[in-house]
C-alpha cells in the first residue's frame, strides 16, 4: 500500500512540475526564473522519490 501512495505522490509532483513550466511564461518577469526552477526541482524530485523509496522490483519478467 505504501508503494501506491509513493507512486501517486510522485505522479502528482511531476504534474505540478509540468504546471510550473507552463505557468512560468505567464507570471511577472521577476518570478519567471523561480517558477521554472521550481518546475525543474519538482520533476527531479518526482523521478528521485520512486527510485529511492521503492527501489528495484524483485519480480523476474
Amino acid at each position: 500500500m505504501s508503494k501506491i501512495i509513493i507512486a501517486v505522490l510522485a505522479i502528482a509532483l511531476f504534474l505540478f512540475g509540468m504546471f510550473c513550466f507552463g505557468l512560468a511564461f505567464q507570471v511577472a518577469e521577476a518570478w519567471r526564473y523561480l517558477t521554472f526552477l521550481g518546475g525543474i526541482l519538482a520533476c527531479t524530485a518526482a523521478l528521485f522519490i520512486p527510485m529511492t523509496f521503492i527501489g528495484r522490483s524483485d519480480r523476474s519478467w
